[in-house]
């Protein structure tokens, strides 16, 4: 008896509270991009009703509003002037509508912040989100109309994977900006017109990244200039390069450069080919500060004008095919490896109708109607051995891949330098592990 009394009180609370909320209903909840694919997310069911609970929370808390069961829909217009702007309100309900408009960074700033343009602060903003939201009472009265400016601007990444150049927002970091956004329109007492998300960038979908490594621990690696520091196994490690530098090769006469029968005859075969080319040794040192222990990377090159592009004096650098670079410690050599270029992997596929944030395969979020399939493909391909183990790094512009007796061991992300890895067998050593990032980040192949 008193449970029943006890579920009956909650009933009539609950209808109370009813009552004393003013029902909302949703209104023209439109969307463009002129930049690229954010507002397909719309088209998610899961970031709608997300959108919707945290819209309904903001009208009650800040209003005392409710949505009540009303469904929102967004309409993904095609053009800017498709934007209704009359908004009449034909009801007795109080009804909010929402535009919301995404523009690229350089065409939004150029029209109404160009001297921001110029600020080398303002550099990483990437895109500029408008969101308008108002609330109509009646057909002549309107209680609220807001617009809110958000800049986009770029932060740094912690997946891992090939980054959109027109999407900045994952699924996930999309609900939290819209979140936020409606949370300060709907304030009274926040008078903020603009504001800056800093957002780590969403990455293609693919069938060789994102599934292998959700839920590994990912390494952080603190880069700044020539140094690199990170945490592996308790210990901490501290690695350096040098900077580049050349020294050039003489295939001939008194002062001949001391060369292999092997590397001398590839020189040879390759000046006939062009005989304007200069033959260098191109050399790095780098440094495992912790243990002390200093190495130098060799790497035969022809240096040639390139004839391809219309730009004065702009060198093509080739490295030597064949198994003809060097890592060496001291004086003994540590690896030794090829150098292969523009390398396709069938097997490896990018989603470009996919975005994810790089880290959990459950983050996967459509962002277009098309079913595309890229071949993945490499800058460059090293492939030898090093401490008598045969290994691959693949290397592409904004991660690398690390095999050792042909298992992957290592996924390291970054673009100039390793900012976070993963690493697939915890038995490695570090100093193997620093030997393996030394090449991999190497200045040559960047």
């Amino acid at each position: 008896m008193q449970k029943l009394i006890f579920t009956f009180c909650i009933a009539l609370a609950s209808m109370v509270v009813a009552q004393s909320q003013t029902i909302i209903q949703p209104g023209n909840f439109q969307c463009i991009s002129l930049h690229g694919p954010l507002m397909y997310y719309w088209n998610n069911p899961t970031i709608v009703a997300q959108f919707r609970q945290d819209l309904n929370q903001q009208l009650l808390a800040k209003k005392g509003y409710s949505l009540g069961t009303n469904q929102i829909q967004f309409s993904l217009l095609k053009n800017i002037k498709e934007f209704n702007s009359s908004n009449k309100n034909t009801t007795s309900f109080p009804v909010i509508h929402l535009k919301l408009a995404e523009y690229p960074a350089s065409l939004y700033l150029k029209q109404f912040y160009p001297d921001l343009l110029k600020d080398s602060s303002q550099q990483s903003i990437q895109s500029v989100l408008i969101v308008e939201l108002s609330i109509q009472t009646n057909s002549s009265s309107e209680l609220l109309n807001r617009s809110l400016e958000v800049f986009i601007k770029k932060s740094n990444a912690i997946g891992f994977g090939i980054p959109f150049n027109n999407l900045h927002l994952s699924a996930k970091g999309f609900s939290e900006l819209m979140k936020k956004s409606v949370e300060i329109i709907l304030d009274s007492t926040n008078e903020s017109e603009q504001i800056e998300l800093k957002a780590s960038p969403p990455f293609m979908g693919d069938n060789f990244i994102i599934g292998t490594i959700t839920n590994l621990p990912r390494i952080a690696i603190e880069s700044k200039g020539l140094f690199s520091k990170y945490v592996f196994n308790g210990k901490t490690e501290l690695i350096r390069w040098d900077e580049q530098r050349y020294q050039e090769i003489t295939l001939r006469g008194k002062n001949k450069t001391i060369l292999s029968p092997l590397l001398y005859s590839s020189f040879i075969a390759m000046e006939k080919e062009n005989p304007q080319a200069v033959f260098v040794f191109l050399m790095q040192e780098a440094r495992n500060i912790v243990l002390n222990k200093n190495y130098l990377l060799v790497i035969p090159a022809r240096v040639s004008a390139n004839t391809n592009i219309r730009i004065t004096n702009m060198p093509i650098v080739e490295p030597l095919k064949g198994n003809h670079n060097f890592m060496i410690h001291d004086k003994d050599t540590i690896a030794q490896f090829n150098i292969e270029t523009d390398q396709l992997d069938s097997t490896k596929k990018i989603y470009p109708f996919l975005s994810s944030n790089g880290i959990d395969s459950n983050s996967l979020t459509r962002i277009n109607d098309l079913n595309n399939v890229v071949n993945f493909s490499s800058l460059y391909s090293l492939k030898g051995k090093i401490r008598n183990q045969p290994f691959k790094i693949v290397v592409n512009e904004f991660f690398r891949e690390i095999y050792l007796n042909n298992e992957r061991i290592g996924l390291i992300g970054g673009m100039q330098q390793p900012e976070r890895m993963v690493i697939f067998d915890s038995t490695l050593s570090n100093d193997l592990i620093n030997e393996l990032i030394l090449l991999s980040y190497n200045r040559f192949l960047q």
